[in-house]
C-alpha cells in the first residue's frame, strides 16, 4: 500500500505538515514570548541608560554649582584665614541659591571645618572625601546619611594650593523621581538595602504596588544589577546599585500589561490560524502529490541531462506550474550557456572601446616585463568631463571610442588598455625616441568628430621606463599614475617619473592619514605670535598659528600639511580642533589678560560652512569667552570661492560681534570691487611687501597705497613680516597701525606669549627707541 511514490510523498507531506506546524507553532509563540519579554528588558535598559544619563547631568550641573563656589575670592579668602562665620554663611547662601540641602567644608586632613545640617554619622562622607582627594579633582557620589539618600559633590578650594576641600549635597527624593518618571514614562523607586535595614526611600507607585513593592524588598537578593519578572507582581522591575556600596539602590517598574497584552491577543490568533491552515493544508496535500508526481520524474530526468551538457528536449507536461518550470529549466540552461560565452568573451576586454580592460593590464604587465624594457604611458583626456557636459555621454562614448581606435592602428605601439572612464594605457618598445613617442601622442590628439564637429582636446601623458624583470605591477601603475598627476599639476603635456616621487607620495599619503591621530594625540600644537599697536605701543592681540612635530617625519611645514588637508577634504578638522583649542585658551586667559583678542585662520571650506557662525557663537558660549576676544583671518582667494555664500557667512560672523581680516593682502586674486563689499574690519598686507620694506621703494610705495586705501574704508591696516627695526620705521611712516613679525617677537607657546605680554607691557618701549 506505501511502495508507490504517491502514497509515501501523501504520507511524508502530511507527516512534515503535522510537525512543521506543531514546531513552527511552539517556536513562534516562544519566540514572540521571548521577543515581548526582550523589548520590556529593552525599555527598561533604555530608561535606566536615561536614569544613569539624568543622574550625570544632575551630577556635572551640582559640580559646576560647587566649582563656582570654590573659585569665588572671598569664599577661598576666608577659607584661608578660617573665618568661620564668614565660611558658614558662605555654605548657607550658596546652598540655597542651587537648592542643595546640605553644605559641608572639609580640611585637608578630612576633619569637617563646617556644615549646614547636624550629621550623625561622618563615615559615608569620610570616605568620599578620601576618594575625592585621591583623584585630585572634583567628585560626585551617592551615599546615605542618617537614613536619607544625598547626591555629594566635593570639589577642591584653592588659594592657590589647595586649602580645603568644599561640598554640596542634593537629596535623592521624591522630586527627582518624578523628574525621571516623565522622562521615561515608567515608575521610579529608591531603596536603602544595608543588611536587616531594609527601607523604600520614596516611589512613584500606586500605593497597592507600593506595600507589594516593600513587602518585596525584605527578601530580594541583589547584586550590581538585576531584573526581576514577576506576574504576579503586575511589573517588570530592574534595579541598579547608586553607591558604590551597594547600599541605596534605583528602581524602574514597567507594568507587565504594557507587554504581555499584545502577547496574549496574538497566541490566540496565531493557534486559530494554525489549526485552520494545517486542515487545509492536509486536504490539498492529498490531492496534489497524486497530480505531482509523474511530472516531477520526467523534469528530474530534464535536469540530470541539463547537468551533463546534454541537449534533449523539454518533457510536455500538462500541468501549467510544473510546464512553467520546466520551460524555466529550458531557459536556464540557455543563459548558463550564454554567460559563459560572454564572460570568456568580456573577462579581458572593455565593453565599451573593445580594448583590453583592468584585468587584461594585470595578466599581460608582467609578460610584457620579463621580455625585456619599455615605456608605459597613461593618458588622460584632459576636460573630457566637458565633453560629456556639453555633447551628452552618448557622444563622449563615442570619443573613447574613436581614441582606442587610433590605439589600434598604430604600430609601435606593443600592448593598449582602457583603465578606466578617460584613461588609457599603452606599451611601447625601448626604441622607440622621445620624438617618436610625442609624434605619437600629436597623432593621437587630432582633432575628434563628434556629432559632425571637429573637436580638439588635449591629451595628457604620465610616463614611466620600465626595466626587464619588473614584477610588481601594482606598484608600476601607482608610480605611472603619480608620473600622470605630476603632468596635471604642472599644465604639462607629458611627465615622466622621477626616482623619489614614489617617497613623496608616499609622504602624503602618511601625512593624510596621521592627520586625525596627530589632532588627538598631542603632535599638533599651537603658538601664538604677537600683533603689536606700534601707535600705542602696545599689545593686546595675537595670530593662533598650528605646528605639527611629526613621530616620524619630524616638523611638518603648515603650508605643507593644510594643502593636503583641503585636497583630502579634512580640512574642516583642523579649523575645529584650532577653534576649539584657541577659545579654550583664551578662557584660560580671560582672568589675567582680558582684553587679548586671538586670530584664527579660516580656509575656503570653512567659508561656505553655513553652520559656521552660530557654531562658533555656542562654542565661545560655552566657554564663556566674549565673541571680542576671537578674530577671523581668511585670504582674498577663499572668499572667491563661492562669493555671494561666504560673503552671507561674514555679514553673520560680523552681526554676532567676531572681528574679521583679510591676510596675505596684495598676493591673491584681489579685486577691490569685492573688498569694498566684504563686511571685514582689519587688512593685513603680505609679508612679501613688507620684509624688505626699508631698501625696496616699490614696496613702501604699495604699502603706503593699499594702507591709505584700507583707512579710506575704514579698516585697520597690520604689516606682516617685520623683521628689523629699520622696517618699523618705513611702516610706521606707510600709516599701519598693527605690526606682527619676528622684529617683535617669534611664535611662542602659551605660557611663553603670556609671559611675553606681561614683559612688552613694562619694557615695550625698547623697540621704538630711535625710530
Amino acid at each position: 500500500m506505501f511502495n508507490s511514490l504517491r502514497s509515501q510523498l501523501t504520507l511524508l507531506l502530511v507527516a512534515l505538515l503535522v510537525l512543521l506546524s506543531v514546531v513552527t507553532g511552539y517556536a513562534t509563540l516562544s519566540t514572540m514570548r521571548q521577543d515581548s519579554e526582550e523589548q520590556a528588558r529593552q525599555i527598561l535598559q533604555v530608561s535606566t541608560n536615561v536614569f544613569r544619563q539624568t543622574l550625570q547631568v544632575r551630577s556635572d550641573q551640582l559640580t559646576e554649582s560647587v566649582r563656582i563656589l570654590a573659585a569665588d575670592f572671598g569664599f577661598r579668602q576666608a577659607v584661608a584665614t578660617a573665618e568661620q562665620g564668614t565660611i558658614q554663611s558662605v555654605l548657607e547662601n550658596h546652598g540655597g541659591r542651587v537648592n542643595a540641602n546640605l553644605a559641608v567644608l572639609f580640611a585637608l586632613d578630612g576633619r569637617m571645618l563646617a556644615s549646614t545640617l547636624p550629621i550623625t554619622n561622618l563615615d559615608p562622607l569620610q570616605k568620599s572625601f578620601q576618594a575625592a582627594r585621591s583623584q585630585q579633582g572634583a567628585f560626585a557620589d551617592i551615599i546615605s546619611l542618617d537614613n536619607e539618600a544625598y547626591q555629594i559633590v566635593l570639589v577642591p578650594v584653592r588659594a592657590p594650593q589647595v586649602v580645603a576641600w568644599v561640598g554640596m549635597g542634593f537629596t535623592v527624593d521624591e522630586q527627582l523621581a518624578l523628574q525621571i518618571q516623565n522622562i521615561t514614562g515608567l515608575d521610579v523607586s529608591f531603596s536603602q538595602l544595608s543588611g536587616a535595614n531594609r527601607n523604600m526611600l520614596t516611589t512613584t507607585l500606586v500605593p497597592g504596588a507600593q506595600q507589594q513593592f516593600s513587602a518585596m524588598l525584605q527578601t530580594v537578593l541583589l547584586g550590581e544589577s538585576q531584573v526581576l519578572i514577576d506576574e504576579s507582581e503586575n511589573y517588570i522591575s530592574q534595579a541598579f546599585a547608586l553607591d558604590q556600596d551597594n547600599q541605596l539602590w534605583a528602581w524602574l517598574h514597567l507594568p507587565n500589561e504594557r507587554w504581555l497584552s499584545n502577547y496574549q491577543q496574538l497566541r490566540s490568533q496565531l493557534v486559530q490560524i494554525f489549526s485552520l491552515g494545517l486542515a487545509l493544508a492536509l486536504v490539498v496535500a492529498f490531492f496534489y502529490t497524486r497530480s505531482v508526481t509523474r511530472p516531477l520524474e520526467q523534469l528530474v530526468q530534464f535536469a540530470t541531462a541539463i547537468g551533463k551538457g546534454s541537449t534533449v528536449a523539454a518533457p510536455e507536461v500538462k500541468l501549467a506550474e510544473i510546464g512553467m518550470l520546466a520551460n524555466t529549466l529550458t531557459r536556464m540552461r540557455t543563459g548558463i550557456y550564454q554567460r559563459e560565452t560572454q564572460l570568456k568573451e568580456q573577462a579581458e576586454r572593455d565593453s565599451l572601446t573593445g580594448l583590453g580592460n583592468r584585468l587584461a593590464v594585470e595578466k599581460h604587465l608582467p609578460r610584457l616585463f620579463a621580455l625585456g624594457d619599455g615605456q608605459l604611458l597613461q593618458i588622460n583626456i584632459a576636460k573630457f568631463k566637458h565633453v560629456n557636459d556639453s555633447f551628452g555621454f552618448s557622444n563622449g562614448d563615442v570619443l573613447l571610442q574613436q581614441l582606442a581606435s587610433r590605439l589600434v592602428l598604430i604600430n609601435d605601439i606593443t600592448f593598449s588598455a582602457r583603465l578606466g572612464a578617460d584613461e588609457f594605457l599603452i606599451v611601447l618598445p625601448e626604441s622607440i625616441s622621445d620624438i617618436a613617442r610625442d609624434v605619437l601622442l600629436k597623432q593621437l590628439s587630432q582633432p575628434f568628430d563628434i556629432a559632425g564637429s571637429a573637436i580638439s582636446l588635449q591629451l595628457i601623458a604620465g610616463s614611466y621606463l620600465y626595466r626587464q624583470g619588473e614584477n610588481d605591477v601594482n606598484k608600476v601603475l601607482r608610480r605611472l599614475d603619480i608620473a600622470l598627476n605630476s603632468a596635471k599639476n604642472k599644465g604639462l603635456a607629458l611627465a615622466l617619473y622621477q626616482s623619489g616621487q614614489d617617497e613623496s607620495h608616499q609622504r602624503e599619503l602618511t601625512i593624510i592619514r596621521d592627520l586625525p591621530i596627530a589632532l588627538s594625540s598631542g603632535q599638533m600644537y599651537i603658538v601664538y605670535q604677537p600683533k603689536v599697536d606700534i601707535l600705542a605701543k602696545y599689545c593686546n592681540s595675537a595670530e593662533a598659528l598650528i605646528r605639527w612635530q611629526h613621530p616620524q617625519l619630524g616638523f611638518i611645514s603648515p603650508v605643507e600639511f593644510i594643502l593636503l588637508a583641503e585636497r583630502s577634504g579634512n580640512i574642516n578638522l583642523i579649523s575645529n580642533w584650532m577653534l576649539q583649542s584657541v577659545i579654550k585658551q583664551l578662557a584660560a586667559w580671560q582672568e589675567d589678560h582680558p582684553d587679548l583678542t586671538v586670530s584664527v585662520n579660516l580656509s575656503a571650506h570653512d567659508l561656505l560652512d553655513e553652520h559656521l557662525p552660530q557654531t562658533i557663537v555656542e562654542w565661545l558660549e560655552e566657554w564663556q569667552v566674549p565673541v571680542s576676544a576671537l578674530s577671523l583671518e581668511m585670504t582674498e582667494s577663499a572668499v572667491m570661492q563661492d562669493t555671494v555664500k561666504v560673503i552671507n557667512n561674514l555679514h553673520q560672523l560680523k552681526t554676532s560681534g567676531i572681528r574679521l581680516a583679510i591676510d596675505d593682502f596684495g598676493t591673491g586674486q584681489s579685486s577691490l570691487a569685492y573688498l569694498k563689499s566684504l563686511p571685514v574690519h582689519e587688512l593685513k598686507i603680505d609679508r612679501a611687501f613688507i620684509k624688505d620694506i626699508e631698501n625696496n621703494f616699490q614696496d613702501a610705495l604699495i604699502v603706503k597705497a593699499a594702507t591709505q586705501l584700507a583707512m579710506g574704508l575704514g579698516l585697520k591696516v597690520t604689516a606682516e613680516g617685520l623683521e628689523n627695526r629699520s622696517g618699523l620705521a618705513s611702516v610706521l611712516q606707510a600709516g599701519c597701525q598693527n605690526v606682527q613679525g619676528y622684529y617683535f617677537s617669534k611664535p611662542l607657546s602659551a605660557e611663553d606669549f603670556s609671559l611675553w605680554l606681561t614683559l612688552f607691557s613694562s619694557q615695550g618701549g625698547t623697540f621704538f627707541n630711535e625710530v
